[in-house]
């Protein structure tokens, strides 16, 4: 089917000033043509959407998302329900939390697993459900897990639930754990790099894997052709995920002038997951999170705005990545991830450079910029039209009503002018 959206502005991701009055076709599900009104034939068969007064940008992505976290009572905890939360209800919250994500026009997230869940069987499940109609939500692209004994994610799991089958030690540990999770279908691996806020008796800067065990892990995923994403905090420990293959750094902070450079020099992507960090999120849990966590994220909390800051001017790529239900109570909820915007504005960037970063960037992080990310001929038809003026206040993607339709890969999956 062929539809075209004539009349709206256009920002199409690329950081290029927005185009007024413009026309955008779509055949399917692919962009066929795109370009101010008077350079662009709408063809007569096309079923056309009136874009006056709206503005059109491309489908948002959020690259660091927990799809699966079951946040909502009885369990204000969040490790507590996870642990207690069977993987046949985590499949329903995963459901509810992609339907959420499409009607806040997120049209591409990357899940990066729930430990103690390390195959993320739910989300790569969800994946498929999505891909078959059988429930709305965003194209999903799904990461499989990995931690030492000791580890990140073996700490931050409650020890009458630890065991083997979640850890690998050594290299050739290490090596089978990622065949294993390529023959599950997982999109990317994910690992830790350095210790983390959740682990009651680990600190940030504890190291995880050694330059051996990382190494097999990056060259066996990229023998796969996966990707591999590291959390990691502080300087030390974000240079040896950088020398041993990370493709992309989660989190990161803090970042010294050397890390930063190294960063830009080989071209890999940040992503600050600042909503973790903000007065909003640490309203939300203080009071209601172990001490050890509070104070490890306020000590985060101190760095986050600065290095981030001086990462932006470096000229650091950063892609769009809120880590939303990792903590708990949560200040905000799957469907509000737009506020990471927000936070990127507030942080140093300009609107349009947020939107890119939301799109466009996010799009290359994750390898896939030849088919999303931008409003571009020969590309996913994954757009969002919006009311008002996104120039001059981000925050109007944060309210869903805002949100006029969304579309992902030609098909319209809200629309809130009918």
């Amino acid at each position: 089917m062929i539809r075209a959206i004539v009349g709206a502005k256009l920002i199409d991701g690329t950081g290029s000033p927005p185009v007024s009055d413009s026309v955008i076709v779509w055949d399917n599900s692919r962009i066929s043509s795109v370009g101010r009104s008077s350079e662009v034939e709408v063809p007569k068969e096309a079923a056309v959407i009136d874009g006056s007064g709206l503005t059109v940008i491309p489908g948002l992505m959020d690259l660091h998302v927990h799809i699966a976290s079951p946040y909502y009572p009885p369990y204000a905890d969040f490790w507590i329900g996870m642990t207690r939360t069977h993987q046949t209800l985590a499949a329903l919250y995963a459901a509810k939390h992609a339907q959420d994500l499409i009607k806040a026009g997120f049209t591409t997230v990357r899940d990066l697993g729930n430990p103690p869940y390390t195959f993320n069987r739910v989300a790569l499940s969800l994946r498929r459900a999505i891909e078959l109609g059988l429930t709305l939500g965003p194209r999903l692209i799904v990461a499989g897990t990995m931690s030492t004994t000791a580890g990140h994610f073996d700490m931050s799991t409650p020890n009458w639930i630890q065991g083997e089958e979640y850890t690998v030690d050594g290299p050739w540990e290490a090596r089978k754990r990622v065949r294993e999770l390529v023959r599950l279908g997982v999109d990317w691996i994910k690992v830790a790099g350095s210790g983390g806020m959740a682990g009651e008796l680990e600190e940030v800067w504890w190291t995880n894997f050694t330059e051996e065990e990382f190494s097999a892990i990056t060259e066996e995923a990229h023998g796969f052709g996966k990707k591999v994403a590291v959390h990691v905090y502080g300087s030390t420990q974000v240079k040896k995920a950088i020398s041993c293959g990370a493709d992309t750094i989660e989190h990161g902070f803090p970042l010294d002038e050397e890390t930063i450079t190294l960063i830009v020099e080989k071209g890999i992507y940040l992503i600050p997951t600042l909503h973790v960090f903000s007065e909003r999120e640490m309203s939300a849990i203080r009071g209601s999170v172990h001490e050890h966590m509070m104070r490890k994220i306020e000590q985060a909390a101190e760095v986050c705005s600065a290095s981030f800051r001086r990462a932006v001017r470096a000229g650091v790529k950063i892609a769009c990545g809120t880590d939303i239900t990792i903590l708990s109570p949560p200040a905000i909820q799957h469907g509000e991830n737009a506020f990471e915007l927000e936070l990127l504005v507030k942080h140093g960037m300009s609107e349009l450079d947020a939107i890119k970063t939301a799109t466009a960037n996010s799009a290359d992080a994750l390898g896939l910029s030849d088919q999303l990310g931008t409003i571009e001929k020969g590309k996913f038809a994954d757009m969002l039209l919006v009311q008002g003026n996104l120039l001059s206040d981000i925050r109007i993607l944060q309210e869903k009503e805002n949100i006029r339709k969304v579309i992902k890969a030609g098909s319209i999956c809200v629309d809130r002018e009918e």
